[in-house]
């Protein structure tokens, strides 16, 4: 549909308005009413509109009773969290809000919430809307990050979780819409809340900056207003965290002796290779992380209404969101290559116990280390000191107009039109520092501690040894921009069960382009360890109070090294120092390499366009819905359908692998490629989305509901690239990239709920679904043979088919008629219980036994909260059992987060009605993060975000 289409549909609604359209304030055009609270709790702070005696009551009860209110009156089933008062959401983050919904989870990023799951479907599978209409985001794919977002300009976020045919389709888990505040929904008369305080980090031990503000002002009559509000933080954290990058599933070689051989030699012809193991699961590497992060956030939003006559009202409302954050990690890494010594496994054929040879080892057994026997030369282990830095720097916006227009009593149009954009330029530096091990490092796996341990590590505090090593240079820029138009229409009926029928068309475009720049084929210019780094560039560096809760924390390496990488990439890029001769060249042949490396673009760590990279996708879609609603005195239903036509368009460019060489000095592999070219690719599809959702009402306060829709969600943007790529090493070559071609992910889906409430402040419910899948999309990873390599290619691909089941229970209760102190307490809880079937087809039998990824069996969570006598606290438990991160993660195994619970609490004092102090601790158990590769003890992660404390002042105007 066209812009000029759409406006001047609009404008001829306008010129044909009746004389007699509605009347009063605010009309039916506004979509929503305000209507002052009937049941008031006097433990709940309410203050009087001194032009309109409008009660306006705010606090944990009144947000409570707003998401009761919707919950109770929906017509599919939905759950909601409002603000308890202008510029006060329930929690600081929008995604740590939506987590005390049923059947809601999160993921966190840096100790805060950024993606959610519902109903154990993960953050590709929901559509996040603002104000109805969808916002770019400068994720590679369509997920929605909930971190840019200050939830200060937050009035309501409501989630479906079952579909209606004017929904936007592309949530097969829910369609989250959130809300942002607006003049006419509120008090007339100017209102200002303004907050300020600060958010204190434990790891940190640093106090950042946390403001906001919002202003609102409508006139007596309701006719015209505007809100403004206004954020600011800028968080200091940090993290600690001891990783390994998966475990690789092969025949390890072995040799035949001790860290204390000496002499030892091959195997006699014609065996005169080094033994291999049985297939064995042997850990990548391991290392010891301390990262630091600053998180900047600027949030804008506002909103103008107007009320142009009786019948007509314009509403134009916009958001922006700068949001930076950026991270330092400093960590001392071992990286695990064969041959290995004393390799042992456990049961399950997990590696529990091995040493790496030493340059002390291999000097003693010189015949290990012959250079004739190219690749199964026996080499020294490495100690490796790493500085990885990056920056996600964001911006985002969405600004939109929407006109609702009640043609007629019986008649009403609503035209929407919005723009979108959101951008990510992240620069990213991985540059290593190390040393050839002098003795035999040994790991060790010991299940009763949360840690692997590392020993025999040598002189790793001897700067003497410091070499250059590896250095990688890369900027990734995200452009997402969007259009959307909607004409929405609703005519109501007379009398009988039929009441009205909803109809409307939909048009949205969306384009997203992911450009990657950087030093590829010249990162490993100094990989063997070769050239050594002035003492004078790199500084000590203690892990002090690192991860104090574990077990097996003694073994982590107390003291190396750390260093600027801007000044070690500057002295590793002089032209003396490049040809330093190295890996076996003769000063001739490396001087002679140098010249070559000088030669490219920017010498070996400048920026050169990755053209194969490329990710550049325009997607159309275009729908039509009806849908008719029906009602008696005890009961409503609505049936309609969704008609969408998807077309997408894939361009970027193709660079053929024209040879695979291993790396001198190390076993990474390098790829030589040829020129690019460009490739595209065109996708269509259209579904048909019916839905049907009845509601009965058993008596007075219990309700029955039950829906059936078929949903779908699209091929995220990333997975419809053209691109490929191709990288790792002699032991795990990876390749990856695009698949243009996909089809969206078709679910068919059944619910059933029954609510039952005690009043505006209690109730409990119980609900069921079932998801029936086809054409799933998932990451999967299949063996690719390319130049004698097997390769293994992780891409989004279709065809699997499966189901997910599950149960619900909710509910919360206040004791407002217990009377005297006890009526100020109330509590809150749910608990979802899910179940998963999925088939992946042929090709997959190594990870088979996989459900879906980010479903947890078991969520759950629990508040206690307080308020009356100016006092408002809130105690919060939130619990999910382990689940599926990927199917096919680190080295393509699937890898699995375990079951995490954190505890916040929050609490306010009014000083005065105008007036509240409030603190506000965010994980208070100080709980960490255990990932792992299919077995528990096959460990991936622990990590340690701490607690952190937001405090300050609030006041009413």
């Amino acid at each position: 549909m066209k812009p000029g289409l759409l406006c001047g549909a609009a404008l001829y609604a306008l010129a044909i308005l009746p004389a007699h359209a509605q009347t009063g304030q605010p009309t039916a055009a506004t979509g929503s009413t305000t209507q002052p609270d009937e049941a008031a709790s006097a433990t709940t702070r309410a203050d009087a509109d001194p032009l309109t005696n409008e009660i306006v009551v705010t606090g944990i009860r009144a947000s409570l009773r707003s998401a009761i209110t919707t919950k109770r009156n929906a017509e599919n089933i939905v759950d909601s969290i409002s603000a308890e008062d202008t510029g006060k959401f329930p929690d600081n983050n929008v995604a740590e809000s939506l987590q005390r919904i049923t059947g809601v989870a999160i993921e966190r990023s840096g100790g805060e919430g950024q993606y959610i799951t519902v109903r154990g479907l993960g953050p590709e599978f929901n559509t996040v809307l603002v104000n109805g209409r969808i916002m770019a985001t400068d994720n590679d794919g369509r997920e929605f990050s909930f971190d840019v977002l200050s939830s200060n300009m937050i009035e309501r976020t409501d989630v479906f979780k079952s579909s209606l045919p004017h929904l936007q389709e592309g949530g097969i888990g829910a369609t989250v819409n959130v809300v942002t505040a607006r003049p006419l929904e509120g008090r007339t008369g100017f209102h200002a809340a303004l907050s300020g305080g600060g958010i204190y980090d434990t790891l940190a031990k640093k106090t950042s900056p946390d403001v906001s503000g919002t202003i609102s002002w409508s006139n007596d009559d309701r006719s015209f207003g505007a809100t403004l509000a206004a954020s600011y933080t800028d968080r200091k954290s940090r993290r600690d965290f001891v990783d390994i990058n998966g475990w690789i599933n092969n025949q390890q070689r072995l040799v035949p002796g001790t860290i204390n051989s000496v002499g030892l030699t091959l195997p006699a012809a014609p065996n005169n290779v080094l033994p291999k193991s049985a297939e064995s699961n042997t850990p990548r590497n391991l290392n010891f992380n301390r990262e630091a992060q600053e998180r900047e956030r600027l949030n804008l939003s506002g909103a103008v209404q107007a009320q142009l006559n009786d019948a007509a009202l314009l509403t134009v409302n916009g958001i922006y969101s700068k949001f930076n954050a950026k991270a330092t990690n400093r960590f001392f890494g071992l990286f695990y290559t064969e041959p290995f010594i004393g390799l042992t496994t456990d049961a399950n054929n997990t590696v529990i116990g091995f040493n790496r040879p030493g340059t002390q080892f291999v000097a003693a057994n010189p015949a290990l280390n012959a250079p004739d026997l190219g690749n199964d030369r026996v080499t020294a282990s490495q100690n490796d000191n790493i500085v990885t830095v990056g920056d996600r720097r964001t911006e985002s916006y969405q600004i939109g107009g929407n006109l609702a227009v009640d043609v007629t009593e019986r008649l009403r149009f609503t035209f929407d039109a919005s723009t979108t954009g959101a951008t990510r330029s992240q620069p990213h530096e991985f540059l290593v520092v190390g040393s050839l091990a002098q003795t035999s490092p040994r790991f060790d796996l010991t299940p009763k501690n949360d840690l692997p341990t590392a020993a025999n590590l040598g002189p790793i505090t001897d700067a003497s040894l410091l070499r250059a090593h590896y250095g990688l240079n890369e900027f990734t820029r995200v452009t997402d921009r969007g259009s959307e138009f909607h004409i929405d229409g609703e005519w109501k009926a007379d009398d009988g069960i039929f009441q009205k029928l909803q109809f409307g068309v939909a048009y949205n475009k969306r384009h997203k382009v992911r450009t990657l720049a950087s030093n590829q084929g010249s990162e490993c210019t100094y990989c063997g360890y070769d050239v050594p780094i002035p003492a004078n560039l790199v500084q000590p560096f203690a892990l002090t109070h690192f991860l104090g809760k574990a077990s097996g924390v003694g073994t982590i390496p107390a003291r190396f090294f750390t260093f600027d990488p801007a000044a070690v990439f500057s002295y590793i890029s002089q032209p003396s120092i490049l040809a330093t001769p190295r890996q076996g060249r003769t000063a001739a042949q490396q001087a002679a390499e140098a010249a070559r490396i000088l030669a490219i673009p920017g010498g070996p760590y400048g920026l050169r366009a990755q053209r194969g990279a490329t990710l550049d996708v325009l997607e159309k879609v275009s729908a039509f819905y009806l849908n008719a609603q029906f009602g008696g005195d005890d009961w409503s239903a609505n049936v309609g359908a969704r008609l969408v036509d998807t077309k997408t368009l894939s361009r970027g460019y193709g660079e053929p692998v024209l040879s695979i060489t291993r790396n001198k000095g190390d076993d990474n592999l390098f790829f030589e490629r040829g020129a690019a070219q460009p490739l595209q690719a065109q996708n269509s599809y259209i579904n048909l989305l019916p839905a049907a959702n009845v509601k009965y009402d058993v008596d007075a306060k219990t309700i029955l509901r039950a829906a059936v829709s078929q949903t779908v969600t699209r091929p995220t943007l990333t997975s419809l690239g053209t691109d490929s790529s191709y990288s790792g090493r002699v032991t795990n070559p990876v390749s990856g990239g695009g698949n243009p071609l996909l089809k969206p992910f078709k679910s068919t889906n059944y619910d059933l709920s029954l609510e039952h409430y005690f009043d505006s402040l209690s109730y409990v419910s119980v609900s069921g679904f079932y998801k029936s899948f086809s054409d799933f999309l998932e990451t999967q990873t299949l063996k690719v043979p390319l130049f004698g390599y097997d390769f293994q290619d992780t891409r989004t691909r279709n065809g699997q088919t499966g189901s997910i089941a599950g149960v619900e229970i909710g509910g919360q209760y206040s004791l407002d008629k217990a009377g005297g102190f006890v009526s100020g307490f109330g509590v809150a809880g749910n608990y979802t219980y899910v179940t998963s079937n999925v088939d992946r087809g042929t090709g997959q039998a190594s990870n088979a036994g996989c459900g879906y990824n980010g479903l947890s069996p078991h969520s759950a969570n629990g508040s206690l909260f307080y308020e009356k006598y100016g006092v408002q606290a809130r105690a919060s438990y939130n619990w999910r059992s382990a689940f599926l991160q990927q199917c096919f993660g680190a080295a393509s195994r699937p890898q699995s987060r375990a079951a995490y619970g954190q505890l916040d609490l929050s609490l306010g004092y009014d000083i005065t009605p105008a007036v509240q102090v409030y603190a506000q601790g965010v994980n208070l158990t100080n709980a960490y993060v255990h990932d792992y590769s299919v077995l528990e003890d096959r460990f991936l992660l622990l990590q340690n975000t701490g607690a952190r404390y937001l405090f300050g002042v609030r006041a009413r105007f």
